[in-house]
């Protein structure tokens, strides 16, 4: 690539610069793009034709471009033809990977939460994990879309994440097999034990809104007395199908959501079209600190127009909207995927968590009051407040804070350890292999118990004794999951698994207080005016 062609390139550079943040005013005296410009090329002269190693001009403007958009937000990205495809893969189709969605914190990838049935849900990877290895190659400075490309493959390929989790000392290793990983959204829907009605929605895509149809009119058939829309480690997905999954409950004519941004033509209000929406009982939306982006979407829009209450923890605080952007004139070509907007509620709340951004463009605000990034630390500042329709206080300041706050209590560590290694699927297996039938009520038996000690040493999982003797009730949960895993399928697994979790029956008890919407809602602003919080006695995730 000669001087010219380095120019051309460059003044193209400057064209999707100027459309995209509209730097048209660059005769103002205060913009110096075209010096900035001029010092490019002549940086990337120098390093063509003096670099120690030759290295052409078409790998170092990839290299800048990508770094460039780097600076801005982590979900800001160049794609090339096959980044492209795989982008439009994942919200359309399927892929070859392990089935996690991932974000940006303290600069490294980090889980958000796995894809629900995937190797890596299967394996235990765990939302939070934070991936310092893929295939023994350290991922610092790794973009969201380098890290992917890295853990996706063939089916059949295997992948090494080397992974830190808060609390403990050591990094732990997992080496997953990529499978096909099909997007679906509605993992289960059914009837809990009391009555009430439970959809478990785990992304945003396609086919969300039908799926969201087919579990109503399963549900409706069986006149549930309440509804959990269950939002936990839901990463997002797209933007169209939040909207229509909103207006699943919410009535003609009122706003959703809306997005603003520097370019007018980014401003966007989203109001519903629906004249058939599910009120016919009480809501509940559970959420927790990785309910991300179009989920946050919809528990905002339900909160906001005092449609259902938001049950969990305060939500991800993933509120930008990516514009994906045709850089040639091919369909197939390379694009840019670009911050463009942010969203907000109805009330008025950007759903963006700003300090996530504190070293990009985008960023607002400092460090916190003892020095620490604010997104590493608990912020002392007031969050700002807004109303709901019926007045109700609902609070701002990135995520969807809950009305009824559940205590997040983690898995033992024994348990952690004995998913990642997958003990309860083999001892699946082997039980299937002997048995034609699963045990009455998928009990845990004694001998089980002694089974499954006895496939530890098989195994030779090392594990003290005294904490597997402490988390029994766990463990025994675990092992009545796979068996019906086994032997009756995922939905069988579905319903074991919601039997255990201590969230989903804090939720499910708020119908026994307030079998009403109105009472609901009076309920949350009473345990708001007490400071109180619901407080399962294990831990949140329960659903495996």
């Amino acid at each position: 690539m000669n001087r010219r062609q380095i120019v051309a390139v460059s003044l193209l550079v400057v064209a999707l610069l100027a459309g995209t943040w509209a730097v048209a005013r660059v005769q103002e005296s205060t913009d110096n793009t075209y010096a900035n410009i001029e010092r490019f090329i002549q940086v990337l002269t120098k390093v063509r034709d003096n670099y120690v190693e030759p290295v052409g001009s078409d790998k170092l403007m990839d290299s800048a471009i990508r770094g460039m958009l780097r600076t801005l937000d982590p979900y800001s990205q160049y794609l090339d033809k096959e980044e492209a495809e795989r982008l439009e893969t994942t919200t359309h189709g399927s892929f070859g990977g392990i089935g996690i969605s991932i974000g940006m914190r303290d600069h490294w990838v980090t889980v958000i939460a796995p894809i629900e049935g995937t190797p890596a849900w299967k394996a235990g990877i765990l939302g939070g994990d934070r991936i310092i290895k893929i295939d023994d190659v350290s991922s610092e400075g790794l973009s969201l879309d380098d890290a992917m490309k890295k853990m996706r493959g063939e089916r059949g390929t295997k992948v090494k994440l080397t992974i830190l989790r808060e609390g403990r000392e050591k990094a732990l290793e997992f080496e997953i097999v990529r499978d096909i990983i099909q997007i679906k959204s509605v993992p289960y829907a059914g009837l809990l034990s009391n009555g009430v009605g439970y959809i478990r929605l785990s992304q945003f895509s396609e086919r969300s809104r039908q799926e969201m149809d087919a579990a109503f009119a399963k549900l409706d058939k069986l006149h549930p007395r309440g509804l959990i829309l269950d939002l936990r480690f839901n990463p997002g997905g797209l933007l169209s199908q939040a909207v229509e999954i909103a207006e699943e409950f919410t009535p003609r004519g009122k706003r959703i959501v809306y997005t603003r941004g520097r370019d007018p033509s980014q401003n966007r209000d989203f109001n519903s079209t629906s004249d058939h929406v599910h009120d016919g009982y009480p809501i509940v939306v559970l959420t927790n600190q990785w309910t991300a982006s179009a989920s946050e979407i919809v528990s905002g829009a339900l909160q906001d127009l005092d449609l259902g209450l938001v049950v969990g923890k305060t939500t991800f605080g993933k509120g930008l909207v990516q514009t994906v952007i045709p850089l040639t004139r091919s369909v197939k070509g390379p694009k840019l995927k670009l911050t463009t907007a942010k969203y907000y509620t109805p009330s008025g709340r950007s759903i963006q968590k700003d300090e996530q951004l504190k070293t990009g463009a985008l960023a607002e605000g400092g460090d916190t009051d003892d020095g620490e990034p604010a997104d590493s630390a608990v912020s002392t500042k007031p969050r700002p407040e807004f109303r709901t329709e019926m007045g109700r206080v609902v609070y701002g300041g990135g995520g969807i804070a809950p009305d009824v706050e559940l205590a997040d209590v983690k898995l033992p560590r024994v348990m952690e350890d004995l998913e990642a290694k997958q003990v309860f699927f083999k001892y699946a297996v082997k039980f299937a292999a002997k048995h034609k039938d699963p045990p009455a009520g998928y009990a845990v038996s004694p001998q089980i118990r002694d089974e499954f000690r006895q496939l530890l040493a098989d195994e030779k999982v090392e594990v003290n004794a005294d904490s597997l003797a402490a988390a029994q009730r766990w463990v025994d949960n675990g092992i009545r999951r796979e068996l019906g895993r086994r032997f009756g399928g995922e939905e069988e697994a579905y319903r074991i698994a919601l039997e255990d979790d201590e969230q989903v029956k804090a939720a499910a008890a708020l119908f026994d207080r307030a079998p009403t919407l109105p009472k609901l809602l009076a309920l949350a602003s009473e345990l708001s005016k007490n400071k109180a919080v619901a407080s399962p006695t294990e831990s949140a995730k329960g659903i495996r």
